[in-house]
């Protein structure tokens, strides 16, 4: 189901754990995974807990590969688990793209990339197929309309989410590659324009709610990456925003205490949030043995932007490696805002 905002694919952020801490803020969102090597995910599904905490949020898993069978594979294993959709990523910079001609890399070749994004719907047998990617250095607006144009006419491919920018040259860095070269939302908004049969959703950069809304004229959603996980508080207003955007955008959204507290008390929708962790640990930890500190390092960016974050951080990571001396809510609750409000 399309939603106007997703969350990306960020490789070694979106866990599990990350995705349903995210699915208790709103409902109003498509959640994906990281980024994961078919080749890899057929020899580990079994031993890796790949099924999800959905709480009636889509998730999305994403592949990178370019072996049609192995992505033929993947589909047909991912049929089995619960996922809302597959998505194809052409759009990883790294040398290890480079080497395996994989990623973004596979945009060059646009007959392959065809026979793989068949091979996942092939596999799939009737779960839908997206493509993630970024504007290909090489090609002119025309390319990058022939691009899109080709694989909407001979795949079952309706949906394209489209980082706007391209790499850096001969550069593999992931880090540099998220900020360089300079982004280009025109090229998306004219895609969307030219083709508009198909489904367009932006990412790129997107992490605030005014500039978001004015994206929101020109394609049909937005994918957000770091803007959430640095700052997941704004899943809150991106769920008021869907129920009454003017209210929304009148307000000042870099005011975190709106948010967080309400007449010096904690938000009730927040301290639900934080019960429903604290339940969620407990479980994780009892029943497979969970590291806490790899649920509580996701959750941590939540203070953002309010007095004394730094402490309630702190306090947070003192939780999770100490969890026996928390034995109720109350016990976390009174710890974690003791002396704030």
């Amino acid at each position: 189901m399309l939603k106007k905002f997703s969350v990306a694919p960020l490789y070694n952020y979106t866990d599990k754990h990350c995705r349903y801490f995210y699915s208790l803020f709103t409902n109003n969102i498509n959640l994906y995974t990281g980024m994961i090597y078919s080749s890899y995910f057929i020899k580990n599904y079994k031993k890796i807990n790949f099924f999800n905490y959905i709480n009636n949020v889509p998730v999305f898993i994403q592949f990178i590969g370019n072996n049609c069978y192995h992505l033929y594979k993947s589909a047909k294993i991912v049929k089995n688990l619960n996922y809302s959709g597959i998505n194809f990523n052409l759009g990883c910079p790294s040398k290890s793209s480079y080497f395996g001609n994989m990623g973004f890399y596979l945009m060059s070749n646009i007959k392959h990339t065809i026979n793989c994004i068949n091979s996942l719907s092939l596999g799939s047998n009737g779960i839908q197929i997206s493509v993630k990617h970024r504007i290909n250095y090489n090609y002119s607006y025309n390319d990058l309309l022939d691009f899109l144009g080709n694989i909407s006419l001979f795949t079952k491919c309706k949906l394209f989410i489209i980082h706007a920018r391209s790499i850096l040259k001969n550069n593999f860095s992931t880090k540099l590659n998220l900020n360089l070269p300079n982004l280009n939302y025109d090229y998306v908004y004219k895609l969307k324009k030219d083709l508009p049969h198909l489904n367009i959703i932006l990412n790129g950069n997107l992490n605030n709610l005014i500039d978001i809304d004015n994206h929101l004229n020109y394609v049909d959603g937005v994918m957000l990456g770091r803007g959430i996980y640095f700052n997941p508080l704004i899943l809150f207003d991106i769920n008021n925003y869907l129920k009454d955007r003017k209210k929304i955008l009148s307000l000042n959204l870099n005011d975190t205490n709106r948010i967080f507290f309400c007449k010096n008390k904690i938000n009730i929708k927040l301290r639900l949030i934080f019960f429903k962790l604290y339940l969620y640990i407990l479980k994780e930890v009892n029943l497979y043995n969970t590291n806490p500190i790899n649920i509580i390092k996701h959750v941590i960016y939540i203070f953002k932007g309010i007095k004394n974050a730094s402490c309630f951080r702190k306090k947070l990571i003192y939780f999770s490696y100490n969890l026996n001396k928390f034995l109720y809510f109350s016990d976390f609750e009174n710890f974690l805002y003791k002396d704030y409000i």
